[in-house]
């Protein structure tokens, strides 16, 4: 009788062991297709179809949203967890309704298994794309110019010569991909491949916001001189709408304050143009700090001349370390075509912190600052040999230590796990 009892209990343990066997089973299962699905949610940020993205992920590891008692719920942004309300993050639950074998003599037939998973874009190990889709030279290293990169480049012209390279010039980075061809006679990296498939996203940065433009906060150029804004008694500006924008000549001295500085014109100049011997500085007191350039247009111009300063003088721009322009310190509208011509070198002081957007216009630079990251994404590069005031300047270093941003870098690569 004793043996007969233990046999009952010990089959209770057995039946309770295979049903929690399962129930686990089913548990990686849900968590395979959980993972899948905030992942292909994550890829799709840039382009706005999450939850289809997700659902479909999720059925192709046997998870169909709606059949068989799957519940597939895909949340933009998360609602718990340490991401919660981050749009920038993707949280999928796929549920189950799973049925018992053994413990149905103990009344339980089934039981709802769960599985979560949150994704987010990771930071692409490429840093500098070339958008336009054909013409020569998309990205040009120049006669004498000396191009020193972190991370890869992209140049998605399929057009033979796509990517142009002239000796004695200089490119180092770990990869390039080309999806035309090189011409030149500078020697690439070896990890160099010609013939790639445009990636997608082709334009990286295409998911930004554009900012609302508003009623002028400022109108008319706002111009700063060494007589309006001596180095004694630096100007400080606030974030707006500056129609005409900002006009910064030598000897000026200038501090933004953090936030976003809208730049409109009807008319040349506008932008935002920085003098030879100019001082100007990011307001780094305030948390979180940082300031993005947004140059709407239709005309104008963001130039940089950073050259050939004053012995004290300096300029020093920080993208926002945090919200919706985190990372970026230059985006000019798409309908912009104006040209930017970046110009400094870390000796002078010349550093400019953040990415570069221009999808539709021409980057002209030669700027070789101490910067933690400066990618840039733009139609068309040259990387420049010049010289200004007897000085040359033919060195560009571009950097990709993202640490100092909670999303890592704004050029985003694939979906990758966060919970």
């Amino acid at each position: 009788m004793v043996v007969a009892f233990a046999l009952v209990g010990l089959l209770a343990f057995m039946a309770l062991a295979a049903d929690v066997g399962y129930l686990r089973y089913e548990k990686r299962q849900l968590q395979t297709a959980a993972d899948a699905a905030a992942i292909a949610g994550a890829d799709e940020l840039t382009y706005g179809d999450v939850t289809s993205a997700a659902n479909a992920d999720s059925a192709a590891n046997g998870f169909t949203n709606g059949s068989n008692g799957v519940t597939v719920t895909v949340n933009n942004p998360p609602l718990s967890g340490p991401h919660v309300s981050d749009s920038n993050y993707v949280e999928a639950i796929v549920s189950r309704t799973a049925s018992t074998f053994f413990a149905k003599a103990f009344g339980v037939s089934s039981t709802r298994v769960t599985a979560r998973a949150v994704a987010h874009l990771g930071s692409s190990s490429n840093c500098i794309y070339a958008l336009a889709p054909s013409g020569g030279s998309a990205l040009e290293v120049v006669t004498n110019a000396i191009l020193n990169s972190q991370c890869g480049l992209i140049v998605e012209s399929s057009t033979a010569g796509a990517l142009a390279c002239n000796a004695p010039a200089t490119l180092t980075a770990p990869s390039v991909g080309i999806v035309g061809t090189f011409a030149g006679g500078c020697t690439l990296p070896a990890n160099t491949t010609t013939g790639i498939a445009v990636p997608t996203p082709s334009d990286p940065l295409a998911y930004l916001p554009k900012p609302t433009v508003g009623a002028c906060t400022f109108t008319g150029q706002k111009i700063y001189t060494s007589a309006n804004s001596p180095k004694s008694t630096p100007s400080t500006l606030n974030p707006g709408v500056y129609c005409g924008g900002i006009a910064i000549q030598s000897g000026a001295s200038v501090v933004f304050n953090p936030g976003v500085y809208i730049l409109t014109s009807s008319r040349a100049p506008g932008g935002l143009s920085i003098d030879i011997g100019s001082y100007v500085s990011t307001n780094t007191s305030t948390s979180p700090f940082g300031i993005t350039f947004y140059n709407y247009g239709p005309t104008g111009s963001i130039t940089f001349t950073l050259t050939n300063y004053i012995s004290g003088e300096s300029m020093s721009l920080t993208a926002p370390t945090a919200g919706t322009y985190q990372g970026i310190i230059f985006f000019q509208d798409p309908g912009d075509t104006a040209t930017a011509l970046i110009v400094g070198w870390n000796s002078d002081g010349t550093d400019v912190q953040g990415a570069y957007y221009f999808p539709t216009a021409l980057v002209e630079i030669a700027s070789a600052g101490a910067v933690s990251y400066n990618p840039i994404v733009a139609n068309t590069i040259l990387f420049y040999d010049v010289t200004y005031a007897g000085q040359n300047f033919a060195t560009t270093n571009i950097y990709s230590n993202y640490s100092s941003l909670a999303d890592g870098s704004p050029v985003k690569g694939g979906g990758v796990l966060a919970e």
